[in-house]
């Protein structure tokens, strides 16, 4: 019976290293896959990193570009005021001729009376 028993210990000791070996071996699979996808998610990272930098030069090349059009928007402003400020210093000119050419008809008007 002594026997018999070892057998059967023997067996049960058998039957759970086979269940052992089996667990590590999908515990090994699963460990892989995860190795796998950790891998497909740095490069992914890495992808996403290199988008974001890209990204960023094409905003700094925008912003780089509208600092340059404000620059040129206020030049040309200035431009334009000073435009018109000869075009009011012209008219104020126009203006004073004949009002000063009408004081003078009306000194001769009187002269002549």
């Amino acid at each position: 019976m002594n026997e018999a028993k070892m057998e059967n210990m023997l067996a049960q000791l058998i039957k759970m290293v086979g269940s052992l070996q089996s667990d590590m071996q999908e515990m090994k699979k699963e460990q892989q896959e995860m190795k796998k996808e950790q891998l497909e998610m740095k490069i992914e990272q890495q992808g996403m990193k290199y988008t974001q930098q890209s990204m960023q030069g094409e905003l700094k090349e925008v912003q780089n570009k509208l600092k340059e059009l404000e620059t040129k928007s206020d030049q040309r402003h200035q431009e334009i005021l000073e435009h018109f400020k000869v075009l009011e210093r012209d008219q104020d000119f126009i203006w004073e001729k004949p009002a000063r050419n009408e004081r003078d008809i009306g000194n001769i008007k009187r002269q002549l009376t």
